[in-house]
Protein backbone atom coordinates (compact mmCIF):
# COMPACT_ATOMS: atom_id res chain seq x y z
CA UNK A 1 0.00 0.00 0.00
CA UNK A 2 1.27 3.45 -0.78
CA UNK A 3 0.98 6.35 1.33
CA UNK A 4 1.24 10.27 0.21
CA UNK A 5 1.38 13.37 2.25
CA UNK A 6 -1.05 15.91 1.26
CA UNK A 7 -0.47 19.52 2.55
CA UNK A 8 -2.50 22.85 1.55
CA UNK A 9 -0.11 25.57 3.32
CA UNK A 10 -2.97 25.83 6.56
CA UNK A 11 -1.51 27.24 9.98
CA UNK A 12 -2.64 26.16 13.34
CA UNK A 13 -6.48 26.92 14.17
CA UNK A 14 -6.16 29.11 16.92
CA UNK A 15 -3.52 31.55 15.94
CA UNK A 16 -4.61 35.21 13.85
CA UNK A 17 -1.36 34.27 11.31
CA UNK A 18 -0.06 38.09 9.85
CA UNK A 19 0.04 37.86 6.48
CA UNK A 20 4.02 37.59 5.75
CA UNK A 21 3.99 34.91 8.11
CA UNK A 22 2.61 32.78 5.37
CA UNK A 23 5.29 33.10 2.99
CA UNK A 24 7.12 31.71 6.12
CA UNK A 25 4.51 28.18 5.55
CA UNK A 26 5.54 27.53 2.37
CA UNK A 27 9.04 27.19 3.03
CA UNK A 28 8.00 25.60 5.99
CA UNK A 29 6.19 23.00 2.81
CA UNK A 30 9.73 22.35 1.19
CA UNK A 31 10.91 21.51 4.56
CA UNK A 32 8.06 18.89 5.42
CA UNK A 33 8.15 16.90 1.89
CA UNK A 34 12.32 16.80 2.13
CA UNK A 35 10.94 15.41 5.49
CA UNK A 36 8.73 12.82 3.95
CA UNK A 37 10.68 11.32 1.39
CA UNK A 38 13.58 10.80 4.56
CA UNK A 39 11.16 8.87 6.04
CA UNK A 40 9.77 6.77 3.19
CA UNK A 41 6.39 8.24 2.14
CA UNK A 42 5.62 7.41 -1.80
CA UNK A 43 4.68 10.84 -2.98
CA UNK A 44 3.94 14.32 -2.39
CA UNK A 45 1.43 17.31 -3.28
CA UNK A 46 -0.53 20.20 -2.25
CA UNK A 47 -3.52 21.16 -3.54
CA UNK A 48 -5.02 24.14 -5.43
CA UNK A 49 -7.38 26.69 -3.44
CA UNK A 50 -7.65 30.43 -4.65
CA UNK A 51 -8.51 33.86 -2.68
CA UNK A 52 -6.76 33.02 0.43
CA UNK A 53 -9.14 30.44 2.03
CA UNK A 54 -8.75 30.06 6.14
CA UNK A 55 -7.67 26.28 5.28
CA UNK A 56 -5.40 27.14 2.27
CA UNK A 57 -2.81 29.45 0.88
CA UNK A 58 -2.26 27.47 -1.91
CA UNK A 59 -3.12 28.68 -5.42
CA UNK A 60 -0.47 27.47 -7.39
CA UNK A 61 0.50 24.15 -6.75
CA UNK A 62 2.83 23.56 -9.74
CA UNK A 63 5.68 26.06 -8.95
CA UNK A 64 5.62 24.52 -5.61
CA UNK A 65 6.07 21.02 -6.78
CA UNK A 66 8.82 22.04 -9.14
CA UNK A 67 10.63 23.96 -6.01
CA UNK A 68 10.43 20.43 -4.39
CA UNK A 69 11.69 18.75 -7.16
CA UNK A 70 15.24 21.03 -6.82
CA UNK A 71 15.51 19.63 -3.42
CA UNK A 72 14.16 16.05 -3.07
CA UNK A 73 15.42 12.94 -5.60
CA UNK A 74 12.92 9.81 -4.85
CA UNK A 75 9.69 11.04 -3.82
CA UNK A 76 7.12 11.25 -6.07
CA UNK A 77 4.88 14.75 -6.84
CA UNK A 78 1.61 14.71 -7.76
CA UNK A 79 -0.75 18.00 -7.44
CA UNK A 80 -3.54 16.79 -5.48
CA UNK A 81 -6.36 19.02 -7.05
CA UNK A 82 -5.36 20.96 -10.20
CA UNK A 83 -8.95 22.65 -10.82
CA UNK A 84 -9.67 21.19 -14.04
CA UNK A 85 -11.92 23.81 -15.48
CA UNK A 86 -11.44 26.85 -18.09
CA UNK A 87 -8.99 29.24 -15.87
CA UNK A 88 -6.65 26.05 -16.06
CA UNK A 89 -6.55 25.24 -19.63
CA UNK A 90 -5.74 21.41 -20.12
CA UNK A 91 -3.24 22.32 -22.56
CA UNK A 92 -1.40 24.38 -20.33
CA UNK A 93 -1.95 21.75 -17.51
CA UNK A 94 -0.30 18.98 -19.50
CA UNK A 95 2.79 21.30 -20.46
CA UNK A 96 3.33 22.36 -17.08
CA UNK A 97 3.30 18.31 -15.57
CA UNK A 98 5.49 17.75 -18.42
CA UNK A 99 7.87 20.45 -17.58
CA UNK A 100 7.73 19.05 -13.78
CA UNK A 101 8.47 15.74 -15.41
CA UNK A 102 11.58 16.76 -17.00
CA UNK A 103 12.68 18.69 -14.31
CA UNK A 104 12.16 15.83 -11.52
CA UNK A 105 13.52 13.59 -14.20
CA UNK A 106 10.14 11.56 -14.28
CA UNK A 107 8.47 11.70 -10.97
CA UNK A 108 5.30 13.88 -11.97
CA UNK A 109 1.93 13.07 -11.46
CA UNK A 110 -1.31 14.97 -11.77
CA UNK A 111 -4.19 14.66 -9.62
CA UNK A 112 -7.25 16.90 -10.86
CA UNK A 113 -10.72 17.88 -9.65
CA UNK A 114 -14.02 20.06 -10.70
CA UNK A 115 -13.45 22.52 -7.36
CA UNK A 116 -15.60 22.22 -4.27
CA UNK A 117 -15.29 25.83 -3.60
CA UNK A 118 -18.39 27.88 -5.15
CA UNK A 119 -15.72 31.17 -3.67
CA UNK A 120 -13.73 29.73 -6.36
CA UNK A 121 -16.37 28.99 -8.94
CA UNK A 122 -17.74 32.41 -8.72
CA UNK A 123 -13.96 34.35 -8.40
CA UNK A 124 -13.32 32.81 -11.83
CA UNK A 125 -17.30 33.29 -13.31
CA UNK A 126 -17.55 29.66 -13.57
CA UNK A 127 -20.85 27.61 -13.86
CA UNK A 128 -21.07 24.78 -11.22
CA UNK A 129 -23.49 23.01 -13.73
CA UNK A 130 -20.59 22.74 -16.01
CA UNK A 131 -17.68 21.57 -13.87
CA UNK A 132 -17.91 17.75 -14.42
CA UNK A 133 -18.39 18.40 -18.05
CA UNK A 134 -14.99 20.78 -18.01
CA UNK A 135 -13.09 17.90 -15.84
CA UNK A 136 -14.34 15.41 -17.99
CA UNK A 137 -12.85 16.95 -21.55
CA UNK A 138 -9.96 18.35 -19.34
CA UNK A 139 -8.66 14.80 -18.83
CA UNK A 140 -9.11 13.50 -22.24
CA UNK A 141 -7.21 16.38 -23.78
CA UNK A 142 -4.35 16.08 -21.44
CA UNK A 143 -4.59 12.42 -22.05
CA UNK A 144 -4.10 13.37 -25.66
CA UNK A 145 -1.47 15.22 -25.37
CA UNK A 146 0.80 13.05 -23.31
CA UNK A 147 -0.28 9.70 -25.45
CA UNK A 148 -0.28 11.26 -28.85
CA UNK A 149 2.65 13.28 -30.56
CA UNK A 150 0.72 15.66 -32.33
CA UNK A 151 -2.57 15.32 -30.75
CA UNK A 152 -5.72 17.06 -31.65
CA UNK A 153 -9.04 16.83 -29.58
CA UNK A 154 -12.32 18.08 -30.54
CA UNK A 155 -15.16 18.09 -28.19
CA UNK A 156 -18.17 19.88 -26.81
CA UNK A 157 -16.09 22.55 -25.12
CA UNK A 158 -12.61 22.42 -26.61
CA UNK A 159 -11.53 22.15 -30.14
CA UNK A 160 -7.81 22.18 -30.62
CA UNK A 161 -6.31 21.21 -33.84
CA UNK A 162 -3.44 19.30 -34.42
CA UNK A 163 -0.59 20.28 -32.07
CA UNK A 164 2.63 19.27 -30.93
CA UNK A 165 3.15 19.34 -26.67
CA UNK A 166 6.52 21.19 -26.22
CA UNK A 167 8.43 19.46 -23.45
CA UNK A 168 7.51 16.07 -23.69
CA UNK A 169 7.27 13.97 -20.32
CA UNK A 170 10.29 11.88 -19.76
CA UNK A 171 8.00 8.56 -18.06
CA UNK A 172 6.91 6.37 -20.05
CA UNK A 173 4.18 5.49 -20.84
CA UNK A 174 3.63 9.01 -18.84
CA UNK A 175 2.73 10.78 -15.66
CA UNK A 176 -0.27 8.84 -14.15
CA UNK A 177 -3.52 10.77 -14.18
CA UNK A 178 -5.37 10.89 -10.92
CA UNK A 179 -8.97 12.72 -10.19
CA UNK A 180 -10.30 13.67 -6.72
CA UNK A 181 -13.46 12.26 -6.30
CA UNK A 182 -16.04 12.36 -3.40
CA UNK A 183 -19.21 11.07 -4.84
CA UNK A 184 -20.24 7.50 -6.20
CA UNK A 185 -20.43 9.30 -9.74
CA UNK A 186 -17.34 10.56 -9.91
CA UNK A 187 -15.91 7.40 -8.73
CA UNK A 188 -17.31 5.13 -11.02
CA UNK A 189 -16.60 8.21 -13.98
CA UNK A 190 -12.73 7.63 -12.79
CA UNK A 191 -12.77 3.95 -12.92
CA UNK A 192 -14.44 3.76 -16.38
CA UNK A 193 -11.99 6.04 -17.57
CA UNK A 194 -8.96 4.39 -16.38
CA UNK A 195 -7.88 6.86 -14.13
CA UNK A 196 -7.02 6.84 -10.23
CA UNK A 197 -8.98 8.12 -7.45
CA UNK A 198 -8.28 10.22 -4.68
CA UNK A 199 -11.82 9.52 -2.51
CA UNK A 200 -12.44 12.89 -0.31
CA UNK A 201 -15.20 13.66 2.00
CA UNK A 202 -15.33 10.02 3.46
CA UNK A 203 -17.78 11.26 6.53
CA UNK A 204 -18.58 7.41 6.98
CA UNK A 205 -17.60 4.14 6.63
CA UNK A 206 -20.48 3.32 4.84
CA UNK A 207 -20.06 6.14 2.41
CA UNK A 208 -15.92 4.87 1.29
CA UNK A 209 -17.17 1.53 0.68
CA UNK A 210 -19.59 2.33 -2.00
CA UNK A 211 -17.44 4.69 -3.40
CA UNK A 212 -14.48 2.01 -3.67
CA UNK A 213 -17.38 -0.32 -4.69
CA UNK A 214 -18.51 2.30 -7.34
CA UNK A 215 -14.43 2.73 -8.67
CA UNK A 216 -14.42 -0.70 -9.18
CA UNK A 217 -17.81 -1.40 -11.34
CA UNK A 218 -16.50 1.63 -13.46
CA UNK A 219 -12.96 -0.56 -14.02
CA UNK A 220 -14.85 -3.59 -15.03
CA UNK A 221 -15.96 -1.47 -18.23
CA UNK A 222 -12.88 0.44 -18.33
CA UNK A 223 -12.36 2.40 -21.70
CA UNK A 224 -8.56 4.13 -20.02
CA UNK A 225 -8.63 7.54 -21.83
CA UNK A 226 -4.59 7.19 -22.36
CA UNK A 227 -4.55 3.31 -23.21
CA UNK A 228 -2.81 2.77 -20.23
CA UNK A 229 -5.18 1.63 -17.09
CA UNK A 230 -3.83 2.87 -13.77
CA UNK A 231 -6.18 1.11 -11.11
CA UNK A 232 -5.55 3.09 -8.05
CA UNK A 233 -7.83 3.85 -5.24
CA UNK A 234 -6.12 6.64 -2.68
CA UNK A 235 -8.35 8.20 0.60
CA UNK A 236 -7.70 11.29 2.37
CA UNK A 237 -7.79 11.55 5.41
CA UNK A 238 -7.36 14.72 7.22
CA UNK A 239 -6.10 16.46 10.43
CA UNK A 240 -3.46 13.56 10.45
CA UNK A 241 -1.50 13.20 13.72
CA UNK A 242 0.83 10.60 15.09
CA UNK A 243 1.71 10.52 18.37
CA UNK A 244 3.08 8.10 21.38
CA UNK A 245 -0.22 8.44 22.97
CA UNK A 246 -3.77 8.83 21.49
CA UNK A 247 -4.04 11.79 24.43
CA UNK A 248 -1.28 13.83 22.80
CA UNK A 249 -2.02 13.23 19.15
CA UNK A 250 -5.87 14.32 20.41
CA UNK A 251 -4.35 17.50 21.95
CA UNK A 252 -2.65 18.49 18.88
CA UNK A 253 -4.96 17.39 15.95
CA UNK A 254 -8.57 17.75 18.10
CA UNK A 255 -8.34 22.26 17.43
CA UNK A 256 -7.64 21.22 13.46
CA UNK A 257 -10.55 18.25 12.78
CA UNK A 258 -12.98 20.65 14.97
CA UNK A 259 -12.11 23.84 12.48
CA UNK A 260 -11.54 21.58 9.46
CA UNK A 261 -15.17 20.38 9.73
CA UNK A 262 -16.57 24.07 10.19
CA UNK A 263 -14.56 25.04 6.77
CA UNK A 264 -15.60 22.02 5.07
CA UNK A 265 -19.66 22.40 5.85
CA UNK A 266 -19.33 26.28 5.10
CA UNK A 267 -18.02 25.31 1.97
CA UNK A 268 -20.25 22.27 1.13
CA UNK A 269 -23.57 24.36 1.88
CA UNK A 270 -23.11 27.40 -0.22
CA UNK A 271 -22.28 24.56 -3.34
CA UNK A 272 -24.75 22.04 -2.94
CA UNK A 273 -27.76 23.78 -4.22
CA UNK A 274 -25.90 25.24 -7.17
CA UNK A 275 -26.40 22.01 -8.84
CA UNK A 276 -27.84 18.35 -8.92
CA UNK A 277 -24.24 17.47 -9.52
CA UNK A 278 -23.42 18.65 -6.11
CA UNK A 279 -26.32 17.61 -4.04
CA UNK A 280 -24.48 15.04 -2.44
CA UNK A 281 -22.57 17.04 -0.48
CA UNK A 282 -25.57 18.01 1.67
CA UNK A 283 -24.87 14.60 3.62
CA UNK A 284 -22.59 16.16 5.88
CA UNK A 285 -25.40 17.84 7.62
CA UNK A 286 -26.21 14.62 9.22
CA UNK A 287 -23.06 14.66 11.44
CA UNK A 288 -22.88 18.60 12.10
CA UNK A 289 -24.02 17.91 15.42
CA UNK A 290 -20.87 16.33 16.23
CA UNK A 291 -17.91 18.63 14.84
CA UNK A 292 -17.41 19.51 18.48
CA UNK A 293 -16.20 15.84 19.15
CA UNK A 294 -13.22 15.46 17.72
CA UNK A 295 -13.07 11.63 19.12
CA UNK A 296 -16.31 10.59 17.72
CA UNK A 297 -15.19 12.04 14.32
CA UNK A 298 -12.45 10.21 13.98
CA UNK A 299 -14.21 7.03 15.67
CA UNK A 300 -16.79 7.24 13.04
CA UNK A 301 -15.58 8.05 9.84
CA UNK A 302 -11.94 8.04 7.75
CA UNK A 303 -12.34 11.38 6.86
CA UNK A 304 -10.37 12.57 10.37
CA UNK A 305 -7.69 10.53 11.76
CA UNK A 306 -5.27 10.65 14.84
CA UNK A 307 -3.54 8.48 17.00
CA UNK A 308 -0.88 5.98 18.14
CA UNK A 309 1.10 4.29 15.75
CA UNK A 310 -1.20 1.42 15.76
CA UNK A 311 -4.32 3.34 15.34
CA UNK A 312 -3.21 4.59 12.20
CA UNK A 313 -2.00 1.33 11.52
CA UNK A 314 -5.37 -0.53 12.17
CA UNK A 315 -7.15 2.54 10.11
CA UNK A 316 -4.50 1.69 7.02
CA UNK A 317 -5.45 -2.45 7.03
CA UNK A 318 -9.28 -1.78 7.00
CA UNK A 319 -9.00 0.53 4.34
CA UNK A 320 -6.68 -1.99 2.31
CA UNK A 321 -9.93 -4.77 3.23
CA UNK A 322 -11.99 -2.67 1.46
CA UNK A 323 -10.00 -2.43 -1.72
CA UNK A 324 -7.42 0.76 -1.24
CA UNK A 325 -4.72 0.98 -2.84
CA UNK A 326 -3.16 4.17 -0.86
CA UNK A 327 -3.53 6.39 1.93
CA UNK A 328 -3.54 9.92 1.10
CA UNK A 329 -2.32 11.88 4.86
CA UNK A 330 -3.15 15.04 5.29
CA UNK A 331 -0.73 16.40 7.57
CA UNK A 332 -1.27 19.90 7.80
CA UNK A 333 -2.36 22.92 10.50
CA UNK A 334 -0.88 21.64 13.47
CA UNK A 335 1.86 23.58 13.51
CA UNK A 336 5.60 22.93 11.96
CA UNK A 337 7.37 21.15 14.28
CA UNK A 338 4.38 19.28 15.19
CA UNK A 339 3.99 18.24 11.63
CA UNK A 340 7.47 17.01 11.68
CA UNK A 341 7.70 15.15 14.58
CA UNK A 342 4.19 13.14 13.27
CA UNK A 343 5.70 12.43 9.96
CA UNK A 344 8.82 11.34 11.65
CA UNK A 345 6.54 9.01 13.58
CA UNK A 346 4.41 7.66 10.70
CA UNK A 347 7.69 6.80 8.91
CA UNK A 348 9.43 5.23 11.42
CA UNK A 349 6.51 3.24 13.07
CA UNK A 350 3.90 3.07 10.40
CA UNK A 351 5.22 2.73 7.23
CA UNK A 352 7.11 -0.15 7.33
CA UNK A 353 3.56 -1.87 8.03
CA UNK A 354 1.45 -0.08 5.76
CA UNK A 355 3.88 -1.09 2.45
CA UNK A 356 3.40 -4.48 3.47
CA UNK A 357 0.22 -4.23 2.60
CA UNK A 358 -0.74 -6.22 -0.66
Amino acid sequence: MRVGLMQEGQNPPELPVPEHEFFDRYHELVAEAQAAEEWGFDFYGVGEQHFASSNSRVSSPLPIHSFIAARTSTIRLRPMSVNLLPYNHPIRIAEQVATLDVLSKGRAELGGARSNNLITLEGFGVDPTMTRMYRDESLRVIAAAFTSDPFEYHGEIYDIPSRNLAPQPVQNPHPPLFIAATGTDSNRAAGHMGIGTMIGFTISWELTEACIRAYQEGFKEVEPITGHPNYSIGIFSTAVNCAPTRAAALETAGPVAVRWMEIVKGMYDRLNPTSPDYAYLAAIGAIADHFDDPEYLARSMPYILFGTPDDLIEHAVRLHSLGATELILRIDGLGHEHNMAAIEMIGRHVLPTVHSLT
